[in-house]
């Protein structure tokens, strides 16, 4: 008995140790398509108390209220910004001006048409509102209950509009969390450190949130979990560092001379790192096709769940 346990236990380790677990950076397509020729987007705050309204709760010093959704979204221009610099595609600059707003509030679009035409701006990306969840009971809570992070979530909801076509792409919206380590020690001075940084929370959220819209308009690299082989035939072994750095081309041309290799497993592994290869090379159609002869032709049970995450980004990118 003890003799069968030893052999599954070194079973298992061996079909363990013969993968690797990994981030790799795939692309991203632009979720809106705006015109190539856009090149330099105007960006409008239209968060305001009245749109945004922040519901308090659990404060703990009276005089310290602060609107957390103003402050995230004051913090979010500049997320946006920076998210734009980092495109290589277009540029973003801070619009503003005394009669952007219609008497009721509303943004008067003729004037902002007309302005950005004469300063030569293509888009404007409007963050329309932003809603966050303000952890419940602060320090007073953390004390009682010993916790020593709270969850901060955040929504920023944005509105595309292209100058040149005069389409708009309207409540798109983005989600973010931030962890709020909490004093559990009641002291007052700790406690009133906790007041104060509650700005400096939401500012953080509020940047992430515009970096994240911004990334909206714009093809960008993102990072997925992704599973590889390590171990089997000699060309398996041998694209491994390839693999593990992410030099694509190489480890491709490694693995291809085991595509039609005789024996079962060996093959289906192979074309299961082809598929990983595929999708860090930015082609999801061949990487699903190589999922699917991996799984079809070699029973990889693995490329079955693979599938699954490749389908799944092809949807999106489809959407």
């Amino acid at each position: 008995m003890k003799l069968r346990l030893l052999t599954a236990i070194v079973i298992a380790l061996s079909i363990v140790s013969c993968k690797s677990h990994y981030r790799i950076s795939v692309d991203q397509p632009a979720t809106i398509k705006i015109p190539k020729e856009a090149k330099l987007i105007g960006v409008i705050n239209n968060v305001t108390q009245v749109n945004s309204p922040e519901t308090v709760v659990g404060s703990i010093l009276q005089g310290e209220q602060i609107n957390g959704n103003v402050e995230a979204a004051n913090r979010a221009v500049d997320g946006v910004l920076n998210s734009l610099s980092r495109s290589n595609d277009v540029r973003g600059i801070v619009f503003e001006s005394d009669s952007i707003r219609n008497d009721d509030g509303t943004l008067n679009w003729n004037f902002i048409d007309s302005i950005g035409r004469l300063q030569g701006i293509d888009a404007f990306v409007e963050l329309n509102e932003l809603r966050t969840v303000s952890p419940v009971g602060g320090t007073a809570v953390a004390v009682v209950t010993g916790q020593s992070r709270s969850k901060l979530d955040g929504t920023l909801f944005v509105n595309i509009h292209v100058v040149t076509t005069g389409f708009n792409f309207e409540r798109f919206s983005v989600d973010r969390s931030y962890n709020i380590p909490l004093s559990t020690s009641g002291n007052p001075i700790d406690i009133l450190g906790d007041v104060q940084k509650k700005r400096e929370y939401y500012r953080k959220l509020g940047f992430n949130l515009g970096y994240q819209a911004a990334e909206l308009i714009y093809a960008h690299r993102i990072w997925v979990n992704r599973m590889y082989f390590n171990k089997g035939s000699r060309a398996l072994k041998a694209a491994k560092p390839m693999m593990k750095n992410g030099n694509w081309d190489i480890a491709e041309k490694q693995l291809l001379q085991d595509i039609d290799n005789g024996k079962l497993k060996a093959r289906g592994r192979a074309l299961y790192n082809l598929a990983v290869v595929k999708e860090g090379q930015g082609d999801i159609d061949k990487a699903i096709e190589y999922a699917e002869r991996s799984a079809l032709e070699c029973y990889n049970k693995d490329a079955n769940d693979y599938l699954v995450k490749l389908r799944q980004r092809k949807r999106i990118m489809e959407l």
